[in-house]
């Protein structure tokens, strides 16, 4: 472990912050005085059911400091960040721990010999205070028509001193849209880089009069905003998705069969919140169907054609989702195709979107779940969700869940579903 007290001081840092991700996604701090160190390096403990952890009577609970995800806040450098797991009041791993989660699954990956590596595509909205796009640029335009070049230039500054790896970033599709996409990296890292890069966004925004938004979908007849993952599986520091000059290789082809094997009770993570099915409509550049082919950015799985190195990008997820829990279940449901060779419906180079039902049928391509309710449902009836994530996250995550879509249904019912959507999402 370093010596953080000298850092801090040689670094003239006063404040610690500790971060932490809770099970739906949302980022979490506590700060203390820097020269209290040496009583908090340990951790320190939360409240659990203030956090939709635990219930009141067992809502005791630790945040742990991975000393390896030290940083300063380039925003006020004053203060210094460490991201952190929850363990309970021995020390042991907290079964509710979206990072632990992660780093469960990866450490059985490990010791069947694989390594996970990702590469997210995150996009988001800037707004107005009003809630209006912040500007009327498009899919990668210049000064002056995109005015926050600038603006995503500091975020860029921000990330890279933040040591997350920033291979492009640029105006999206829609009116105040934005894209930033990271360069490959182990999937621990990835995870804590969205969650670092979201608060990034959220804060230069804000210092800007400005709100960053990942709802999926917050304007009706615009684009929505998705977290593609780029996926790739090592084994001995090889490639496994390739397969030389064939191409992609037949554990690649399992891989994918796993993935949509399992869809239907993983959506609800990497889809999380009512306006994510919004999104997930036709002709809008967003998977509808369970397909793949390469090439096709209408299928749900794509493998890219243009990039020499082999690997699998999901599209259907989108920046709502707890980044930890969506790249755990993705690894966990490939390497159960991988283990059982899985086989994957027939691939396609169509627009899965103007297939005919009798086409969709002959190539086995069924519907993604049509929203929240539907892949809850089928998450809650899983009972390999319930190996991978245990009986207890299960149970919490649903119950959340459920309260989410009653709320949502009583707004809905005094047609007040948009407002609803914005209050709860748009600072997510």
């Amino acid at each position: 472990m370093s010596d953080f007290l000298k850092v801090f001081e040689e670094k003239s840092i006063d404040y610690i912050q500790f971060h932490f991700t809770t099970i739906l996604g949302e980022l979490k701090s506590v700060e203390f005085p820097a020269n209290l160190w040496d009583k908090l390096k340990e951790g320190t403990g939360v409240d659990g059911s203030s956090l939709g952890f635990l219930t009141t009577e067992q809502s005791d609970m630790r945040i742990v400091p991975d000393y390896e995800t030290f940083s300063i806040l380039p925003w006020n450098p004053r203060v210094g960040r460490f991201i952190c797991d929850l363990t309970d009041n021995k020390g042991d791993p907290y079964p509710l721990c979206p990072r632990g989660i992660l780093k469960k699954v990866l450490n059985n990956a490990k010791l069947k010999g694989y390594e996970f590596h990702s590469r997210p595509e995150l996009e988001w909205y800037f707004v107005t205070k009003e809630f209006k796009p912040a500007d009327n640029g498009g899919y990668m335009d210049t000064l002056p028509i995109d005015k926050f070049q600038n603006l995503r230039r500091r975020i860029t500054d921000d990330m890279l001193k933040m040591n997350i790896g920033v291979k492009t970033i640029h105006h999206e599709f829609g009116a105040g849209q934005q894209e930033v996409e990271f360069i490959e990296d182990n999937a621990l890292q990835q995870a804590d880089n969205v969650q670092t890069a979201k608060i990034i966004t959220k804060i230069r925004a804000f210092y800007d009069n400005l709100i960053s938004t990942y709802m999926p979908k917050p304007f009706e007849k615009m684009a929505g905003s998705g977290l593609h993952l780029h996926l790739y599986l090592f084994k001995n520091n090889v490639n496994i998705f390739s397969n030389g000059e064939k191409g992609f290789s037949e554990v690649l082809k399992y891989f994918v069969g796993g993935i949509q094997y399992h869809i239907k009770e993983i959506t609800t993570l990497l889809n999380p919140i009512t306006n994510s099915y919004k999104r997930l409509t036709h002709h809008h550049e967003a998977p509808v169907y369970v397909s793949w082919g390469v090439g096709n950015r209408t299928a749900l799985l794509r493998v890219p054609g243009y990039e020499k190195v082999s690997h699998v990008e999901y599209r259907a997820g989108d920046g709502m989702m707890n980044i930890y829990l969506g790249s755990a279940i993705l690894l966990a449901a490939g390497l159960d195709g991988i283990k059982k060779k899985i086989e994957p419906n027939t691939p396609t180079l169509k627009n899965v979107d103007l297939l005919t039902k009798e086409e969709r049928q002959n190539l086995g391509i069924e519907r993604l779940p049509k929203d929240l309710k539907e892949s809850l449902d089928a998450f809650e009836q899983s009972s390999w969700i319930k190996k991978i994530f245990g009986k207890v996250f299960v149970k919490t995550y649903v119950r959340n869940k459920r309260v989410e879509l009653q709320d949502f249904g009583e707004a809905k019912s005094k047609n007040n579903e948009k407002e609803w959507e914005l209050e709860r999402y748009i600072n997510y």
